[in-house]
């Protein structure tokens, strides 16, 4: 559902942002493409995944293995998802500094693993709140920053993560 949903929204996001100029344009230096592109293009991922979000709640009975099992993941990557979105299109936009970026990351980082995201290590051991919390941390840091940092091509970040949801 998510994936006809991004289909139909992404041209439709593209368009509107040639029309506004919000686009990224050519330097040369780090941008190699040919035409300014449009950027925000997170816009259209993030409904398509709330859309197909919606959906599978409306759809799944409340007893489904998918909304018993995994609700308290979600209500607690939600806020988080949502910070990071907002910093995303904040940074599209204006344009942030790298500490700006992982600042804001961070904040979001912590309301997830405070929410209850994180790494299922060491359970049952007596200290496991003490070394998941902070692994957690670091995993959710990593995995944003590793797709952030390989953003800077056009496909590249898309490509990657298409590849990692089919490996999922």
């Amino acid at each position: 559902t998510a994936f006809i949903f991004c289909l139909i929204l992404t041209p439709l996001c593209r368009n509107l942002f040639l029309r506004l100029d919000i686009v990224d344009r050519p330097d040369k230096d780090r941008k190699f493409h040919g035409r300014p592109i449009p950027r925000v293009g997170g816009i259209p991922i993030v409904l398509s995944y709330a859309g197909g979000l919606g959906v599978m709640l409306l759809v799944a009975p409340t007893a489904a293995t998918i909304s018993v099992q995994h609700k308290e993941l979600l209500w607690s990557l939600l806020p988080a998802a949502g910070l990071v979105f907002v910093i995303g299109v904040i940074d599209d936009i204006v344009g942030l500094k790298p500490w700006q970026k992982l600042a804001g990351e961070t904040v979001a980082a912590i309301i997830a693993v405070s929410l209850g995201a994180r790494l299922s290590l060491f359970q049952g051991h007596v200290a496991s709140l003490w070394l998941t919390a902070p692994l957690s941390l670091l995993w959710l840091l990593a995995c944003t920053n590793a797709l952030n940092l390989i953003d800077g091509m056009d496909g590249l970040a898309a490509g990657v993560g298409l590849l990692a949801s089919l490996a999922t």
